[in-house]
């Protein structure tokens, strides 16, 4: 009899220290390397590839590497992240309900000089606590030219974005304007 309880007890310890509570600051620590790693993996892929295969093939690492890398990297982390938008490009970045106030605020904020580093919130939901992150992303030169206005776009990006996203509502910046948002959601159990 006492082989089963000590099997039993030892599975819930092991699940139990797998599922630790995390802190907010660790949390949030977690979240900003996150977002740096793919943040920056991105970033450094799309200069890579438009200067070797133009910018066609960067519609398409933006498109298809853009969700997996976040899919690695949320993996990584035991989270989720993801890039969203208003004006989104793709379907898969449609910003949920808590997504959108916070992408409103983050406009608002940058029009009166107030914009944040990041927007950080703990949310309950279902019972559960989840670190919710957000960290805007601005436009910089590079990116109007799949992102700027119709003067700005590259003739090739316009094309390539018209085929691949009919719909497609994520043009019209100017630089230094607010794009989207990296969004993390760290389980905090």
């Amino acid at each position: 009899m006492r082989k089963p309880f000590a099997a039993i007890t030892a599975i819930l310890m092991t699940a139990s220290l797998a599922m630790a509570e995390v802190s907010k600051e660790e949390a949030v620590e977690k979240s900003k390397e996150m977002v740096k790693e793919l943040g920056g993996s991105l970033k450094g892929k799309l200069q890579e590839t438009v200067k070797e295969s133009g910018f066609t093939a960067a519609i398409n690492v933006c498109k298809e590497i853009g969700l997996t890398r976040a899919k690695q990297v949320g993996a990584k982390y035991n989270a989720s992240i993801r890039r969203v938008s208003v004006k989104n490009r793709n379907a898969a970045n449609v910003p949920d309900d808590y997504e959108a106030a916070v992408l409103n605020k983050m406009e608002k904020d940058k029009a009166e000089g107030k914009l944040q580093e990041a927007y950080v919130e703990v949310v309950s939901t279902g019972g559960k606590k989840n670190l919710r992150f957000m960290k805007p992303i601005i436009t910089e030169a590079l990116c109007l030219n799949c992102h700027g206005t119709a003067d700005k776009l590259n003739p090739e990006a316009a094309q390539a974005i018209k085929a691949n996203y009919p719909d497609d509502k994520a043009t019209g910046y100017g630089a230094d304007q607010l794009r989207g948002a990296f969004s993390v959601v760290y389980p905090l159990y």
